[in-house]
């Protein structure tokens, strides 16, 4: 069985941790900066170094591409990214790109010809530091003019960032896809379930959709000495009632669902008044419509029995939502049959993290899967996945790749 180089794929995971290194242990690389672009011109060298043809789009994505004999009109896309969030880790979106990398670097020296183009693909800002799956969003089409007047950066930063990568607002709406024919994506788990399981592979069957509400409690300002504590209508008791309930009934009622409270805002916020008003907010997030559907009516239903406890009003008001991404049976199938193949133990699981699969999901077959996260720490300069962790995400990687270019139209 053809297998990666682990020692070349182990030895790039540590010589990229060195571009945007912090002084403990961390990596920052957001999209776009210093760091990145010296990433992007780091993995634009190896993708030569390797054989492979390059390109970049007018989003900013590049691209390791192994080419097939005739070059075919749909391509198989594998990847992730190398923008980082301010001081993470040197996993997270690094050992999915280099994984993917590698695995078409083996394909290429063992001479295998395959019927599908292989590609792998670093996106452009998944990490948010622009607006967040940028390059994905970019490519599924879905990117907007109106999405850079709401971006994290200033006009004249974000121009300066675009001109620094030789982009621009233009180029940037110039790179829908219509050519892929499935996407899969490696990542570090970022959580704690397959290493408390003792499994070796997660395989994604949905990312969650996300759903978020900014909730006010209103009662009535009075001095806190003064007015008898049975009287009072004090936002902050109903808003912290509801946020003790609502964990509880979550976990009982909507497992593996989760929801949390953020931001939370006390007004008018003395020591010696009692709160008239409190703000807060509130998301969470499932696998499907449905289950988020059943979560917000019995959340809402809690907030307004936490309310009317305390003898307050409660309002709501829902932001755009993330919808669910259903992964592609084929792709699934893909990658448990590689790690079958390889003797690594497998599970199904949710993702509760955002990825660019979410969006490669609205356009083509696509999958993603997980390896261990040690502690479940990430995006944090602690995050460490082990490198038997990273070969065997890697081999999965090459074994998905192949099943899927030799199964072709059949995805």
């Amino acid at each position: 069985m053809l297998t990666i180089n682990a020692e070349r794929l182990l030895g790039e995971l540590e010589e990229l941790a060195r571009i945007g290194a912090t002084a403990d242990g961390g990596v920052s690389r957001p999209a776009l900066g210093a760091a990145d672009l010296q990433a992007r011109a780091w993995f634009k060298r190896k993708v030569a170094e390797a054989g492979l043809h390059y390109a970049i789009d007018g989003a900013g994505n590049q691209s390791a591409i192994l080419l097939s004999d005739p070059p075919s009109d749909k391509r198989i896309l594998a990847g992730s990214h190398l923008d980082s969030v301010p001081n993470g880790g040197a996993y997270d979106g690094a050992l999915g790109l280099l994984a993917a990398l590698e695995a078409l670097r083996s394909v290429k020296e063992a001479g295998i010809a395959l019927p599908f183009t292989l590609e792998a693909v670093n996106f452009t800002d998944e990490e948010s530091a622009i607006m967040g799956l940028l390059g994905s969003r970019a490519v599924i089409g879905e990117l907007t003019a109106a999405d850079f007047a709401r971006c994290k950066l200033s006009e004249a930063e974000l121009t300066q960032r675009l001109r620094a990568a030789g982009l621009s607002r233009a180029s940037m709406l110039n790179a829908r896809r219509d050519d892929v024919l499935a996407w899969v994506e490696l990542h570090i788990e970022q959580g704690t379930r397959l290493e408390s399981g003792g499994c070796d592979i997660g395989v994604v069957n949905a990312i969650v959709g996300i759903r978020a509400l900014q909730v006010t409690f209103r009662g009535e300002a009075a001095h806190a000495g003064t007015m008898p504590m049975p009287q009072r209508r004090d936002a902050l008791w109903g808003a912290a009632a509801f946020i003790r309930r609502a964990r509880r009934h979550v976990m009982e009622r909507h497992a593996p669902g989760v929801c949390n409270v953020g931001w939370i805002e006390a007004r008018p916020g003395a020591y010696n008044i009692v709160p008239a008003a409190v703000e807060l907010a509130l998301e969470f997030r499932h696998g499907s419509d449905e289950a988020l559907d059943r979560m917000q009516a019995e959340l809402t239903d809690l907030l307004q029995a936490c309310a009317a406890e305390y003898n307050l009003t409660v309002s709501w008001e829902a932001t755009p939502p993330v919808r669910p991404a259903v992964m592609s049976e084929a792709v699934m199938r893909a990658i448990e049959s590689g790690a079958q193949a390889l003797g690594l133990s497998h599970q199904r699981l949710l993702s509760f993290a955002g990825h660019d699969t979410q969006n490669m999901a609205r356009i083509a077959p696509a999958a993603m899967f997980f390896v261990p996260s040690v502690n479940g720490i990430s995006h944090n300069p602690q995050e460490f996945t082990t490198a038997a962790d990273c070969v065997n995400g890697g081999n999965v990687m090459l074994q998905c790749l192949l099943q899927l270019a030799r199964a072709g139209a059949g995805v």
